[in-house]
């Protein structure tokens, strides 16, 4: 398939573009400060150092999305290749990845439900081995124990024992929960236990934090719903009428209890009043998704 000069500044585009806002977004997670204050101008440095984020991070979101790639060219399926999407909103001290990911498009009708599941089951499968060497490396070089120090330097009065007296109020703090693939890493492949860092401090230490959001991201995508990739092994695996079944009940169970978020028996009538609208429209926006059909990975 002949790529345009049109499409080839396209994806080209929007990588360079997804490469910036996640280097800066990667730099703003690793020192904990957002580009553009005063005491915090954006420098090179600043912005290279944000590039130990930004190239695994997308490293493993682009072998996610080859790995759908080449199996749809190996099924002779007609596909784009990736359009990365850029979100960076660091400019109103909004945190966020840089990203919102990356999709290819089929650009054909599938003819099987053996394609179908082989295509939606790659990208998770090639992402996941990515995460893993990402990891692989995060954990085998970690830096020091007190590289801590020089992204908190406050926690210098307290030594390595910081994480005592630092996380009294957990409301103000941000902890990345634990898993079972990252006790791996911890427990086996760490070369020094002691340079291991605390869950509250992991958005500091890029290799790590950039594997630990794509496997997120990655089980995210896993939920057999619409046209993630989930949705797309439940096609393979069950058909048209059970996947419209499966996905429909999981996405009104997801959408539903996300709302709820918003809204608690034991608020005040008055409050309830602003809340409960808020509520019913955040459902009739979003249950149109319903209605949406397979066509993008």
């Amino acid at each position: 398939m002949k790529l345009t000069k049109k499409q080839i500044l396209i994806h080209t585009g929007l990588f360079l573009i997804t490469l910036t806002t996640t280097t800066l977004a990667g730099a703003e997670w690793q020192f904990g400060r957002y580009v553009g204050l005063k005491e915090n101008p954006l420098t090179w440095e600043y912005f290279l150092r944000g590039l130990y984020f930004s190239l695994p991070f997308l490293g493993i979101l682009t072998v996610h999305e080859f790995g759908h790639y080449f199996i749809a060219r190996w099924h002779k399926v007609k596909v784009t290749l990736p359009y990365y999407m850029p979100f960076w909103f660091g400019f109103l001290y909004v945190p966020s990845l840089g990203t919102m990911g990356a999709f290819i498009r089929i650009k054909e009708a599938v003819s099987s439900r053996v394609k179908f599941f082989d295509i939606g089951i790659a990208g998770p499968l090639a992402g996941f081995v990515a995460a893993l060497g990402v990891l692989s490396y995060g954990f085998t070089h970690l830096p020091p124990p007190e590289y801590i120090f020089e992204i908190h330097p406050e926690y210098a009065e307290y030594g390595l024992d910081y994480a005592n007296h630092v996380y009294q109020d957990e409301t103000l703090s941000f902890k990345v929960g634990n898993n079972l693939l990252f006790a791996f890493f911890e427990n086996y492949m760490a070369t020094d236990p002691a340079s291991v860092p605390n869950h509250y401090e992991l958005v500091h230490y890029p290799w790590l934090f950039a594997g630990y959001m794509a496997l997120f991201f990655t089980a995210l995508n896993l939920l057999p719903i619409g046209q993630l990739d989930g949705g797309h092994v439940l096609y393979g695996l069950l058909g048209s009428r059970w996947h419209k079944r499966i996905s429909a009940g999981l996405f009104v169970a997801f959408v539903t209890y996300a709302g709820l978020g918003a809204v608690s028996p034991y608020d005040a009538t008055e409050d309830l009043w602003i809340t409960l609208p808020l509520y019913a429209l955040f459902l009739y926006l979003l249950f149109p998704g319903l209605l949406l059909l397979p066509s993008a990975i």
